[in-house]
């Protein structure tokens, strides 16, 4: 059942990508190859889709959401396009083996201003303290 993941990421990975993105019919992002998708909006909200049937939870998904909660950042769980990844402030993924990884580029074109952003990076830099206390 984990096919057509594992043949995305290689397809991913043949043009130069790290992940796949699934796009659903109705045109918004569902989840990655192996990993939750997310961006943060200009008004700095961070999306990601309301984890249900259709994705995989994930622990560090779970993780997140409490660092979002330390630093404020108001999360909206809703259904997002690849337009909207492209034009956002920041995309990032989350997966056990990357933790929080910033998206620069999708389809070849930047996001925000082509490279990681600052809230990216410091949920990535907190995702290891929290981790780490634990």
């Amino acid at each position: 059942s984990l096919l057509p993941n594992v043949l995305a990421k290689q397809v991913a990975r043949e043009q130069g990508a790290r992940e796949a993105w699934f796009v659903g019919a109705d045109g918004t992002v569902t989840e990655g190859s192996s990993s939750n998708a997310w961006i943060v909006t200009s008004g700095n909200e961070v999306l990601t889709r309301k984890a249900d049937h259709a994705i995989l939870k994930g622990i560090t998904r779970t993780v997140l959401l409490d660092v979002l909660k330390a630093h404020d950042l108001k999360l909206v769980e809703r259904p997002f396009t690849v337009a909207e990844a492209i034009a956002a402030r920041e995309a990032f993924i989350t997966s056990a083996s990357q933790t929080v990884m910033p998206v620069v580029r999708i389809d070849g074109k930047p996001v925000g201003n082509g490279a990681p952003g600052l809230i990216s990076t410091a949920l990535r830099a907190d995702f290891s303290r929290y981790t780490e206390k634990s």
